[in-house]
């Protein structure tokens, strides 16, 4: 770590989400940091961030993202030739003409990780005890990760010149210490700040915005809650979702997105949302990208940037 360089809270435990609010689905105001003693914000709104490039010495280039409670460091390596990458084609390579490059996500162990989660991650052996992640002693990737590895190789790939890195390959590494929601948006947005810090050649930045759809009540028009209940309630947004607002949700959205292009390298939906709903969340996870792509850009020039954001859900 380079001297002045800190983590700030990154290791400040996750608060306890009361009983009610994940079995019963209760509603609570919606806060910065999901129930803590912090302002509230609204919908469209994002949490702190906090951006920080060339955190790590040893690395080619490097980058913090602090997101509310989830937190992810990302570095860089390459590009070197691609006999000598350190990650081996892991679940996250991802190969166009020219060069390669190889992403690997990984979740700190015993960090930022809810009970809930834990629980309900578990895997039960045939003995009836627990497994999976709440008592993982191994380091083979969760599918979880090698999901996160694979998205994150698709939405950083486009934005690469590797057609100008002929045999050669960037291995590109995040470690979530603490996950809190939106861990692909957060682990996109800081994979594209420690490439650009490691001096590769892009042809824009990838900015990333997730957001879950959340139905209190009835359902929403031909979505759940039987025929007769249809259309009663109209879906809620909320974008840069909480773990507990995500458990909550009935699907979700995430967007990664070349602002200067106007490209789109990702897409991800969950859930069966009407078109009219699903194209609403678009929109709004584009202004979601473009207000975080400002404050990448500001990081980029200024060294670092921690502010608090929202994005509207007009152009």
């Amino acid at each position: 770590m380079n001297s002045g360089q800190t983590l700030t809270d990154c290791y400040v435990p996750l608060a306890v989400p009361p009983t009610t609010s994940l079995s019963e689905g209760g509603s609570a105001p919606r806060s910065a940091s999901d129930g803590l003693a912090e302002s509230t914000r609204s919908d469209k709104s994002l949490r702190r961030l906090l951006l920080s490039t060339s955190v790590l010495s040893k690395s080619d280039g490097s980058a913090l993202l602090e997101l509310g409670h989830t937190k992810v460091i990302c570095s860089v390596y390459g590009p070197r030739s691609a006999a000598s990458s350190s990650l081996g084609g892991g679940g996250g390579s991802s190969f166009q003409s020219g060069g390669s490059i190889n992403c690997e996500v990984r979740m700190a162990p015993s960090f930022g990780v809810r009970p809930q989660t834990a629980v309900a991650g578990a895997v039960a052996s045939v003995d009836g005890r627990l497994g999976g992640r709440a008592s993982r002693t191994s380091t083979a990737a969760t599918l979880n990760e090698v999901e996160l590895s694979a998205a994150l190789g698709d939405a950083i790939a486009p934005s690469i010149r590797l057609d100008l890195l002929p045999k050669c390959v960037i291995d590109i590494f995040v470690m979530v210490l603490q996950a809190d929601g939106s861990v692909l948006p957060a682990a996109i947005t800081a994979a594209s700040l420690a490439l650009a810090d490691a001096g590769v050649e892009l042809f824009d930045l990838v900015a990333s915005c997730g957001l879950v759809v959340s139905v209190e009540g009835d359902g929403i028009s031909g979505y759940g809650g039987g025929s007769k209940n249809r259309g009663k309630r109209k879906p809620k947004l909320l974008a840069d979702p909480t773990e507990s607002e995500e458990l909550r949700s009935e699907g979700g959205v995430t967007i990664a997105l070349m602002p200067n292009w106007r490209e789109v390298t990702l897409w991800e939906q969950t859930g069966r949302l009407p078109a009219s709903v699903s194209g609403e969340a678009i929109e709004l996870c584009q202004d979601g990208c473009e207000t975080m792509f400002k404050f990448m850009r500001e990081c980029l020039v200024a060294g670092e940037s921690g502010n608090n954001s929202s994005c509207s859900d007009n152009d």
